[in-house]
């Protein structure tokens, strides 16, 4: 659905992702790309076009996959699998990839178990007796106006809220159970307790701007090198 000339823009920043060390090939990132633009695409709207959003989430990716224990690949794999459920809940691109890495590096987990842990984590939060049960712990998430206050935010608060009670109580385990169900307990702790990471993250992801044409520079200055040293032996 890409006009031919965002569609060169695109395969341009795309193919920058083969010199970039942490993406696996351009076939899933392609696939990731695309995920990306047709769920968040009212954020990248706002960011500029679908260009300029591709080239920083892309950025944003390849920054948290160098400093924290996560792979660019994973990263793509929770976006196609979990952005349409976090951008309905009011979420962005590199709030979701924060929240994923703060799990994925404490667990250790594939990619797609975390991906379908978080989608019925970021569904059951937002219903009505669950944002009921919370407030009377005077955990609020939604606004002034009824809204819910958004994924990463609702995170927040949780970790917040939750931090004065005892993991081992049963209330904390009924509200775990209650946000992500018996499967998806392993989820929902990590998620809570680790949101400091996710914090961390999140701020790695949003300072990425460039990130991908500078390493495939760098990358380009290195093969120039050689090609160099290969002529001089010649």
């Amino acid at each position: 659905g890409f006009s031919a000339e965002k569609t060169r823009k695109a395969l341009d920043i795309l193919a920058k992702t083969t010199l970039a060390a942490t993406f696996d090939n351009i076939q899933d990132t392609t696939e990731g790309a695309i995920a990306l633009l047709r769920q968040f695409g009212n954020e990248a709207k706002q960011a500029g076009g679908d260009i300029a959003f591709l080239e920083k989430s892309l950025s944003a990716i390849n920054s948290v996959s160098k400093k924290f224990a996560v792979e660019s690949g994973d990263l793509i794999t929770v976006i196609r699998r979990v952005g349409g459920v976090f951008s309905a809940a009011g979420g962005e691109v590199n709030e979701l990839i924060a929240l994923f890495t703060s799990v994925r590096s404490t667990t250790r987990e594939s990619a797609e178990t975390i991906a379908t842990g978080l989608r019925t984590i970021f569904t059951r939060i937002q219903r009505p007796e669950t944002i009921a049960q919370l407030r009377e712990l005077g955990i609020v998430l939604q606004d002034a106006k009824g809204n819910f206050v958004g994924a990463f935010e609702a995170v927040k608060r949780l970790s917040s809220g939750l931090s004065s009670i005892d993991p081992r109580s049963g209330l904390f385990s009924q509200i775990v159970e209650d946000l992500g169900g018996f499967r998806q307990v392993g989820k929902v702790i990590p998620l809570i307790q680790q949101f400091a990471v996710a914090q961390n993250a999140l701020n790695v992801a949003q300072g990425a701007s460039g990130s991908i044409s500078k390493d495939a520079a760098k990358a380009q200055q290195g093969l120039g090198v050689q090609i160099t040293k290969v002529k001089e032996e010649f």
